[in-house]
Formats: C-alpha cells, structure tokens, sequence
C-alpha cells in the first residue's frame, strides 16, 4: 500500500503544480495589440485545421469482453512454449495442441509457500446503445451485461502450517448481470455522466473459512472449520433451467437491486481536466437479494496426541489413527424467506487528464481512489495508477497503463482502430498482486469489442 501512495503522490503533485504556475501568471495569456497596418501589409497564410475523425452520433456496441486471471506463482511460460515457437509449428499445433505445453511445467515452490492468492474477472457485454448530440449530450442503453469475479487468499503462514488461532482464508465469489441507461450533458463547464442500472445477482459465495494449529498435551493439533453457504438466484438441487423458467416473473420483485454510477469533469486549464469516477453507488432501501442457498458446513482436523506408539501393531494401527484425524461435514439446500442483501463492488476514482503538449495526441491520466467490496475479508482497497493515451486523429488510439485495480497491479495496452463506421478495440494485461511479479506474464487479461455506427 505505502508503495502504491508513494507512487501516485509523485504522479499527481507535479501536474497540479504546472497547471497553478499557469494560473499564478496570467500575463502569459494577454496578447500584445496588433499592428493593424502592418498585418495588412504581412498576411501570413493560416494553417489549415488539423484533420480529426468526429465521434459517432449512433453507435452500437456488441461482443465487448474482458477477462482476465491472476496468480503469484505460476507464469503463462512455465506451462505454454514460446509463442514464436507455436507460430512456426502452427500446423503441428493443430494436429496435436499438447504440443503448445512445455515438456517441464515448473511450479516456484517458494513463492507459492509465501501465500496463495488468485484473481479471476470476466466482463461480458453483449449489446450497447449510445446516442452522442455533438457531444454536448447523450444517452444510451446497456442490455446483458454479465461481471464475474473469484478470488482466494491464503496467508503465507496456513501455507507453511503455522501457528495460528482461528486465522480466516480469505475467499469470495459472485457473478451479476444489469441493464443500466447511461446519459451525459453539461452543467456550465461540468460535463456530467450518470448511470442508473438495475442489477440481478446470480451467485454469491463468501465462505467463513478458519485455520487453527497449536500445540496440545504431547502432540499437535491443526483444525480446518468451514461454513459455505453459496446463495444463487435459483435452488441448485434441482433442474436449473426450470427453475429459471418458472422464477422469471418473480426476479423484478424478489431479486432485482438498484444502483447508479456518476462522473463528474471540470477543465481546470487549457492542458489540465480533472475529474472523479464513482461506480456502482448502492441504494440502500434497493438492495438486490438471493433467497436460495446450498450449504457445506463442516470441520476437518488433525490430532496427534491421540496417537499411541505402543499400540501401533497391525491390528490396532487403524483404529489409532482413525482416532487422530476426522472429517465432520454436512450439506443441505434451503430457502432464506427473508433474503440475503448483496451489493455490487463500490469504487470511487479521482483523476487528471493532462496535455503536456496541448493537443489531444498525448494526454497522461494519473488517478487515485478507493473501493469498498464486500467479497474481501478487509473490504477497503486503495486503487489508482498512470496511463497515457496517445490519440492519432481520433483514428488509431493506444493506451498504456501501470495500475493498481482490484487488489493487483496490472500493466496494459490497449488498442483502438477507429474508421469511423466501424472500430475494434484490443488489450493485453499482464498482472499479479505484486508489483515485481506483474511484468512477468504470472497474470494475463485480454478484451476485445467491436462497435459501429455514424
């Protein structure tokens, strides 16, 4: 965390500090007066104005996807060979895709005993609408929209069976899907966006995991206790897609939740804007709720002071050690009449948008914020990060950046081929939640979209 503030104060203090020295002189702006006469006499021939693709007025956008994956210990190249190698055995490759696998998958031991944590996140959007008046105003709407996301965190002392005291593994799961209306307009210099969304949950898990070791008597005792109750939007114990058919009226008013995003920028100078991003801003008298649930409840434990050496003979070997370990579980599936209330992931992001060169060809995009998400056993996280966006007449725009999103850095590119009638849109991430293993391939994202319009 001190890594990530240290890194973002150094980004953001000079861009502010820029942009007041041009403030604090004003006289920098005030133009000379004109020879008239002499600028009759010496007309200089103005310079045409620079060519730029307009933005859409109708725009469709469908199969936009983002998915991407995390770990600290194993790397895209210890599993899969050299991606020049697969292009020059392409042929090969198809015949028989084993041959893409390395002959040795090697696993970093020690790194995987420091603590085991995992990332997923899939985003899937399959259609959205936007209407854009001369940028002055718009709207939009955004059907299907699908955000999946998992994680597990396991301390580096359960790894390495530690002692401890009821200490929690950290692990969450869920999976939305919303409809929202998006629209924008401007408030004197204030462009303003909103986004209201109605959200159904479809699964949510945050199990109560604990790890106990310590020592008992003669021996040791380590202990596992377990309490997953997975909630989901239809009963799992029987036929799902019945059950989807026959619930389908109800989910409006038994399961269906309300939230809205907002985002507010001001130009703060000719080169500077600044702005904030809150995403996901819950209702909470609105709240989406999940009434059934399967449930695993149980306790699984080791104890080695029951173990008598004296009574190790071959016909009491088994009993003895049936004495020293159990696996205690149960599972049911019911109906909670009342509700569990979920809210999506809340994220609040203030950032700049600074054109060193005054012109939209580079503009650096430092943000820092926050997020409060419910999946985590601490549920606040500090987000924030740098990109720089190069934008080629509205054309062709690569985006580069060095992020903290998530609980993990991911370092990105992302590209955008703009022709006007049609765009498509690609990015690759690499990521992990250490900020040295994330320029390793240990975590990889992709995405892709694909819009059209005029």
């Amino acid at each position: 965390m001190k890594r990530l503030l240290v890194f973002l104060l150094m980004v953001f203090i000079p861009l502010f500090i820029w942009a007041q020295d041009d403030a604090d002189n004003p006289a920098s702006d005030i133009q000379e007066p004109e020879d008239t006469e002499s600028a009759e006499n010496n007309e200089e021939p103005q310079e045409p104005a620079e060519f730029r693709l307009k933005n859409r007025t109708v725009e469709i956008s469908i199969a936009n996807i983002n998915v991407d994956v995390s770990n600290n210990f194993i790397a895209v190249t210890d599993i899969f060979k050299n991606p020049f190698y697969m292009l020059w055995n392409i042929q090969e490759i198809i015949q028989d895709p084993v041959l893409v696998y390395r002959d040795n998958i090697v696993i970093d031991i020690d790194e995987f005993l420091k603590g085991f944590k995992f990332n997923l996140n899939a985003v899937i959007k399959p259609f959205s609408f936007n209407f854009n008046r001369n940028d002055e105003w718009g709207f939009g709407i955004d059907i299907g929209h699908v955000n999946a996301v998992g994680h597990v965190f396991v301390s580096e002392n359960v790894m390495r069976l530690g002692k401890a005291e009821d200490e929690k593994v950290d692990v969450g799961a869920a999976v939305f899907a919303d409809v929202g209306i998006p629209f924008f307009f401007h408030v004197n210099e204030f462009k303003i966006k909103i986004r209201p969304a109605a959200y159904v949950p479809i699964l949510y898990a945050k199990p109560y995991i604990t790890y106990t070791h310590k020592n008992i008597d003669e021996g040791t005792y380590i202990e596992t206790v377990y309490n997953m109750r997975i909630y989901s939007l239809v009963d799992m114990d029987n036929d799902i897609k019945q059950g989807l058919n026959d619930n389908a009226r109800d989910i409006p008013m038994n399961n269906m939740g309300y939230d809205f995003g907002l985002s507010v920028e001001y130009p703060w100078n000719y080169d500077l804007d600044v702005g904030v991003n809150i995403v996901d801003i819950p209702v909470p008298f609105a709240a989406a709720k999940l009434h059934y649930y399967s449930q695993i409840k149980g306790r699984a434990y080791v104890d080695t002071s029951s173990i008598d050496l004296s009574d190790m003979g071959d016909e009491k070997k088994k009993d003895v050690l049936d004495d020293a370990w159990e696996n205690e579980y149960e599972t049911k599936y019911g109906y909670d009449s009342g509700g569990k209330k979920i809210y999506r992931p809340f994220l609040m992001l203030f950032y700049a948008d600074y054109r060193p060169f005054d012109s939209r060809t580079l503009s650096l995009i430092p943000s820092l914020g926050f997020s409060l998400n419910w999946l985590y056993t601490e549920i606040f996280s500090l987000e924030g990060g740098l990109s720089a966006r190069f934008d080629f007449a509205n054309i062709f725009i690569p985006v580069l950046g060095i992020n903290y999103n998530d609980r993990k850095w991911k370092n990105s590119i992302d590209l955008a081929f703009n022709f006007r009638v049609f765009e498509f849109d690609f990015g690759l991430s690499m990521q992990a939640q250490d900020f040295v293993q994330s320029f390793k391939g240990i975590g990889l994202g992709v995405n892709f979209g694909i819009k059209f319009g005029w």
